[in-house]
């Protein structure tokens, strides 16, 4: 016999088992939503981080070609110094005749020419350097000049100059005074002297 109890009872056990099917099912929802939110994350943090890598490999190869561009700046700075030095041509100063060696006297050819109106003043020189001194003196000369010079001078042949100064402190003849055989000769002949001197009016003044 059907009662109203059992019906009650019936009704309770639907409401219970229909609850739990709607507790559960929130449940099952509510941890669908956990799990997208969740992989949401996972998914930008993934995508995030290539582009942050991304950067970092652009400014890697960016820092690297700043780099080499110093490297090969510095090396073509360098070739350009190495380059300027080694076409630079050296030049060597050229040798004067001052740095020709002092000769022994006796191979020293002297000549005298007496520019001068003073007889003998010539020879006198000579003596003084061949006899005092040792020089083989050629024999003495008037100069070819149509006036009396001022001053005195003493020339040399290349690789004698040293021999010519030396000459030139004996016989009181000023320094700046000493100078290379000129092309146009004081003298007819040169006689292949030398050193030729050349006398002027402040060795040997003019008489009055």
């Amino acid at each position: 016999m059907y009662r109203a109890t059992d019906k009650i009872s019936g009704d309770a056990d639907m409401n219970i088992a229909g609850k739990g099917v709607l507790l559960l099912g929130v449940f099952v929802a509510i941890g669908i939503i956990v799990l997208n939110e969740g992989f949401s994350d996972t998914s930008q943090n993934g995508e995030s981080l290539p582009v942050i890598q991304s950067a970092e490999e652009t400014n890697e190869p960016s820092n690297t070609s700043e780099e080499e561009n110093s490297v090969e700046e510095e090396e073509v700075a360098a070739e350009e110094t190495t380059t300027g030095q080694s076409s630079t041509p050296v030049q060597s100063a050229p040798v004067s005749s001052s740095e020709s060696v002092l000769h022994p006297p006796p191979e020293v050819r002297v000549l005298v020419a007496n520019g001068t109106e003073i007889s003998g003043a010539a020879g006198a020189i000579r003596e003084v350097l061949i006899s005092d001194q040792g020089y083989n003196g050629l024999p003495a000369v008037n100069a070819a000049t149509e006036e009396v010079p001022d001053f005195s001078f003493v020339y040399y042949a290349n690789g004698y100059e040293l021999d010519a100064r030396n000459v030139g402190l004996i016989i009181g003849v000023d320094s700046a005074n000493v100078l290379p055989m000129p092309a146009a000769l004081p003298v007819a002949d040169l006689a292949e002297a030398n050193v030729l001197i050349l006398l002027g009016s402040d060795l040997y003044p003019p008489e009055e």
